[in-house]
């Protein structure tokens, strides 16, 4: 199992570095491209959402979805099944722990105490949950649940996140690795 997930790892690294890649060569050497399709690989990368504390609409909570959907989605087969969300959530999780409470400006110490003793759900469990007992995950599946995150944390119902509300998101939509997987 470790070394399966050792190896997920690996390749999901190994693919967003190659998808990186190949979007700024795509990008950088078709001098030929119109205006109107730079725009919109211009349009589409600034759409793309990466963390959720970037998050403060629905509208971006799905972009979030969309985003994570692909990066779990190692095999590019339109399902993330459970190895590779494993995987993928072993990769996230040190992300996680870094973006929440230190970016965002926060009521007090104990509030940002009392959100990080909060353990998010192993990724076995939020597998499971995401992806209604089928053993995989569609990329619908992925947004109806950040969409479901955005709602519970949406206290005052606003469709917008004030900063309490985006700390709630951030800590559902949190990832926590396997308790087997460590990087």
């Amino acid at each position: 199992m470790l070394r399966q997930s050792i190896l997920g790892i690996s390749t999901l690294a190994l693919m967003t570095a190659t998808a990186c890649a190949d979007e700024g060569t795509r990008a950088s050497s078709d001098d030929t491209a119109s205006s109107s399709t730079e725009t919109a690989i211009k349009t589409s990368s600034q759409s793309t959402i990466l963390d959720a504390a970037q998050v403060k609409t629905k509208s971006e909570a799905k972009l979030y979805a969309e985003s994570e959907f692909k990066q779990a989605d190692i095999n590019n087969d339109g399902s993330v099944d459970k190895n590779e969300f494993i995987a993928y959530a072993a990769v996230r999780a040190p992300m996680n722990v870094t973006a929440t409470p230190g970016e965002l400006d926060t009521k007090s110490m104990s509030d940002q105490k009392s959100a990080m003793t909060d353990e998010p759900e192993s990724a076995e469990q939020q597998f499971s949950e995401i992806s209604n007992g089928d053993e995989k995950i569609s990329e619908t599946e992925m947004v109806e649940s950040r969409v479901a995150q955005f709602e519970e944390a949406d206290a005052n119902d606003d469709q917008q996140l004030d900063q309490t509300e985006r700390e709630k998101f951030i800590q559902l939509a949190q990832l926590k690795p396997s308790a087997g997987t460590s990087l």
